[in-house]
């Protein structure tokens, strides 16, 4: 008999389940169906998903178990900074914590003057839970044990002695056992992952403007990974993951009208919040899916497998194995349609088209109000920062003046480039600008001239290094 569609597992787990569950197959992305808007707050993330990279914890007992105690005002990391330091009188040691509250702190929160800093940056206790599930997220799809990047944020060397001395002084953070490493997510867009890590590498050579690129870099890549995948999925097996799909963004001091790409249907925000309520379902769909023959030899968690890389793999086993298959996707529609309550007409006669019904079905078995607000967690991962509400239009792509500097920053890195492949670089990074927006674009270079004219043509136009 040939081992197709795991239906047996999968009825068994919904009817042991009795709801919707991805079952064996691994996550790809880290939100949640009770939507919070806490990550509306994304640098906040930024401490546990560091530590996550370098594989640290942060010791609170450290903290806690200082030598000496000044008072609720003073910071326990300056103090705990202050214990290891030798003074001659007690006056000088409540100075140098003073004057750490001062230089390493606003009010509470860290200031990260350093890439190790990162690592002492607390979570939230409310929001842990969430916030670690985006860490995670972060750490093994966008960064994967890069060692280059993990050193960034491991390396304690400093070009004044007063940071080296506190990095030298800091002991809260101990080892996390590699027994508790789960992986608990899976990349799927390479090429726009070797760019974060391309981007975030070459920014950390320049310190101080790392400091403050570093967490906006981070966040673009999380919001625009997720916009990805929300495309990709609708595109079902017509999806190619080894490309990016470049989005019409629009500049934060023009207006547009809706005529702009930036408010188009097709090809800006728009679409992309229209598509994010299909995401949930899209996602157990592909789970359901992939409890088949691709992962029958896995041990542990199955592989996330799109519908494209699925299809591409049915397709390699031949006709008769392909027909197989199609006959046990039709009768899982079936078995699932009873087990849901729905009823969906099953008219598919190839792979691609089962593929759409089963989506149909899963989608309609579900809560619409689950899917909603699965689905606007983009919103909130894109607030204040890569959205704009732009009143009958509705929200839109957005790019700040830094973010746009800081975007120019790492596509021409060392080099000059022509005008035209710095805008491929940004299509490579999810972005693209209507000729409108381009115009603006090189008006803003010209004045800061970064920009060599040698005509009007964009091929005899280069834009020169920023940092």
């Amino acid at each position: 008999m040939v081992e197709t569609l795991d239906r047996e597992y999968l009825k068994d787990h919904l009817t042991g389940k009795g709801k919707h569950d991805t079952g064996k197959v691994i996550d790809v992305l880290p939100f949640l169906t009770k939507r919070t808007k806490a990550i509306r707050d994304f640098n906040k993330v930024l401490g546990e998903y560091v530590r996550k990279v370098c594989e640290l914890n942060l010791d609170e007992q450290a903290l806690k178990d200082r030598e000496f105690y000044l008072s609720e005002e003073e910071n326990e990391l300056s103090e705990l900074i202050a214990s290891n330091v030798e003074f001659e009188a007690d006056d000088d040691m409540y100075d140098f914590v003073r004057f750490l509250d001062q230089y390493l702190f606003n009010q509470d929160e860290i200031n990260p003057v350093h890439p190790f800093l990162f690592n002492y940056i607390k979570v939230d206790k409310k929001n842990k839970n969430e916030f670690s599930k985006y860490a995670q997220f972060m750490s093994e799809t966008l960064v994967q044990n890069n060692s280059e990047i993990q050193s960034i944020f491991k390396n304690k060397s400093a070009d004044d002695i007063l940071t080296e001395l506190i990095l030298s002084k800091m002991e809260a953070l101990k080892e996390t056992s590699r027994e508790k490493l789960d992986r608990k997510y899976q990349p799927l867009l390479n090429p726009f992952i070797e760019s974060y890590q391309e981007d975030l590498v070459y920014l950390s050579k320049f310190k101080d403007y790392f400091l403050t690129s570093f967490p906006v870099l981070t966040h673009y890549y999380v919001f625009m990974y997720a916009c990805q995948l929300i495309f990709k999925f609708d595109q079902f097996t017509e999806a190619d993951f080894e490309k990016v799909q470049p989005l019409y963004f629009a500049l934060e001091w023009e207006s547009i009208s809706k005529r702009r790409k930036a408010a188009d249907e097709l090809e800006g925000f728009k679409y992309i919040k229209e598509s994010a309520s299909n995401l949930f379902p899209h996602i157990h769909t592909i789970s359901h899916l992939s409890h088949s023959f691709i992962n029958n030899n896995q041990e542990e968690k199955y592989s996330f497998v799109p519908y494209s890389t699925l299809y591409n793999k049915i397709s390699n086993q031949g006709s008769e194995f392909e027909a197989a298959f199609l006959l046990d996707l039709k009768e899982w529609i079936r078995e699932y349609s009873k087990w849901a309550g729905v009823n969906i007409d099953d008219y598919s006669t190839t792979i691609p088209e089962a593929f759409k019904t089963l989506f149909k079905c899963l989608k309609e078995g579900m809560s619409t109000g689950v899917c909603i607000k699965y689905g606007k967690n983009i919103e909130d991962l894109g607030a204040n920062q890569f959205l704009k509400s732009r009143g009958s239009l509705g929200q839109t792509f957005n790019m700040k003046h830094d973010f746009l500097l800081l975007l120019t920053a790492v596509s021409v890195k060392d080099k000059r480039i022509p005008l035209n492949d710095l805008f491929r670089e940004f299509e490579k990074r999810g972005i693209s600008f209507d000729r409108y927006s381009k115009k603006e674009i090189i008006s803003l270079f010209d004045n800061l001239n970064i920009l060599d004219k040698k005509s009007d043509s964009g091929d005899a136009q280069y834009v020169k290094p920023i940092l």
